[in-house]
């Protein structure tokens, strides 16, 4: 698959193309936006695109204006780099129609994530995966985006513990101030000033709010609340929609979390479990089992013991039934890679015998054991290479996925 890349830093380009290059990947280099932009007018553009900010001639901002108001019947993923962090900032960048927001300096690991988001949503074209079984998926999880995309829309419900943090449109206004205007009660000058805030003092947007008696929590509270649940609302009727679960940890821009039902509409919390076909689903494709208190405590303590394994970067308990993961912790696990020893260990011909898969590459080990047989779960834990002694993390995995009730 073709990258473009658009960075007038020489260092920052090349390490971007060694890290494209790493994934397997073709990069297309651009010195400024111009040059950019000419390449995304060839007859076959790159389709993943990672712009920097600031650039000569044409910013990042501008260009990924210019590609979303481009009509095409492929999509193009696009990702800006910046070292400009604040809120305000991240939101303009997903308001000019950009999928991801990446701040510099950057970690390999994050750019890697950005580029099988990127793939996913590449391969997920014309196929609808959905919505509630996304948002199931996320409700489980340590935090995550559902993304959302209808042509040039992209949506995103951002969750953080199982809770929403915050939804976004790309063609619709998305901060606080914005939310803010339609109230009444406080002024322009005002959202302003607190703004200027925290700039200067790197405070919470709605912590200011509150401390200088603009609003109070609660009415804060509420007019999130109807907002999200509106910005949902728009997104759950997007046509013919691609859907995909990312899981990132992120943190809610207004410091305040809501229980999915405050937000989503009841139709998309109601999961039903599948017929069973007898065939192993595709990835992704994660449904709600109705879990007793007794099992989500079990499973909460089996995964708080994993990660605390010497070595252990990402832990988590998935249904073969259908893939779901029932839980995690540690660092944003790659689904795909995980699905592909999930397809191995649901196989009914050796899964009675199975005591644990692994998978070596120069960096992480990555562990797959049994956590119960009927119905089959299993327990996924991945390790630094680096530290890790196997015999005893292998030792501790299985004392994890002991006495599991059913």
């Amino acid at each position: 698959m073709r990258v473009l890349v658009a960075d007038d830093d020489p260092f920052s380009a090349a390490v971007m193309e060694a890290l494209v290059h790493s994934a397997g990947h073709e990069c297309v280099l651009a010195r400024n936006g111009s040059e950019a932009w000419q390449i995304l007018q060839t007859d076959d553009p790159p389709r993943i695109v990672f712009l920097d900010w600031m650039m000569p001639e044409i910013d990042g901002i501008e260009l990924c204006r210019r590609i979303r108001d481009q009509p095409g019947p492929e999509y193009t993923y696009v990702a800006i780099l910046s070292s400009r962090n604040k809120q305000r900032d991240i939101t303009l960048g997903f308001q000019s129609g950009a999928d991801d927001f990446i701040t510099k300096p950057y970690q390999a690991e994050e750019v890697l994530a950005r580029l099988r988001v990127a793939e996913r949503l590449r391969r997920s074209t014309g196929a609808s995966v959905n919505l509630r079984r996304a948002i199931a998926e996320a409700r489980q999880s340590n935090g995550g985006d559902v993304i959302v995309r209808a042509e040039h829309r992209i949506g995103r419900i951002i969750f953080d513990r199982g809770r929403v943090a915050w939804a976004h449109i790309s063609d619709e206004p998305g901060s606080l101030a914005a939310m803010l205007a339609g109230e009444g009660t406080i002024t322009r000058e005002e959202v302003r000033a607190v703004i200027e805030e925290c700039s200067g003092t790197g405070e919470n947007f709605a912590d200011v709010l509150v401390s200088w008696g603009l609003i109070t929590r609660e009415q804060l509270r509420t007019v999130l609340t109807r907002w999200i649940r509106a910005k949902i609302a728009r997104i759950a009727a997007f046509a013919a929609p691609v859907v995909i679960f990312s899981p990132e940890s992120r943190v809610a821009s207004s410091g305040m979390l809501l229980d999915p039902a405050e937000v989503v509409a009841p139709e998309l919390l109601q999961i039903s479990a599948p017929p069973d076909t007898g065939q192993p689903p595709a990835p992704g494709g994660a449904i709600t089992h109705a879990l007793s208190d007794e099992l989500a405590h079990r499973i909460a303590q089996s995964l708080h013991q994993a990660i605390q394994i010497e070595g252990a970067l990402s832990a988590a308990i998935f249904d073969l039934r259908d893939g779901l993961c029932l839980g995690a912790r540690g660092q944003a696990l790659d689904l795909d890679l995980v699905w592909s020893k999930l397809r191995l260990a649901s196989m009914s011909d050796i899964w009675d015998d199975l005591e644990d898969i692994m998978i070596s590459t120069r960096q992480h080990i990555y562990i797959l054991r049994p956590y119960t047989k009927a119905p089959p779960r299993s327990i996924f834990l991945a390790i630094d290479r680096a530290t890790t002694k196997l015999g005893m993390v292998r030792r501790a995995l299985a004392e994890c996925a002991t006495e599991t009730p059913s």
